[in-house]
């Protein structure tokens, strides 16, 4: 499923269980939704970045072999979002960690 047309099929089931159990089913569609988006955070807490596919390298421009390590994101892979807060305690740890250094490079105004 494309990431772009989840909010589509989520909010088409949401729909058809509102049409076909009225508000009950509705409420059962959002919490099995809403359990299924938990157990995803807790198995897949990680996205890759949109800025370089996931490779953690941005390719040169004009000699096209030749790349660098991606500024933004150090890997390629980033935390979603939820997982810092629900997910696994060591994805949450690693997200306190980064959450830390970067208040404290925006302090000492050395974040960019």
């Amino acid at each position: 499923m494309r990431r772009s047309r989840f909010p589509w099929i989520l909010a088409g089931i949401l729909l058809f269980s509102l049409a076909a159990w009225g508000v009950t089913g509705l409420v059962l569609a959002a919490v099995g939704s809403g359990a299924a988006w938990y157990a995803s955070l807790r198995l897949h807490p990680r996205i890759r970045h949109r800025a370089c596919r996931g490779t953690g390298e941005v390719r040169g421009s004009v000699f096209t072999w030749t790349f660098r390590k991606c500024p933004r994101c150090s890997g390629g892979r980033l935390i979603r979002w939820g997982a810092g807060q629900w997910g696994a305690p060591h994805i949450r740890a690693e997200n306190a960690r980064g959450r830390r250094a970067r208040a404290k490079a925006r302090q000492e105004r050395t974040s960019r």
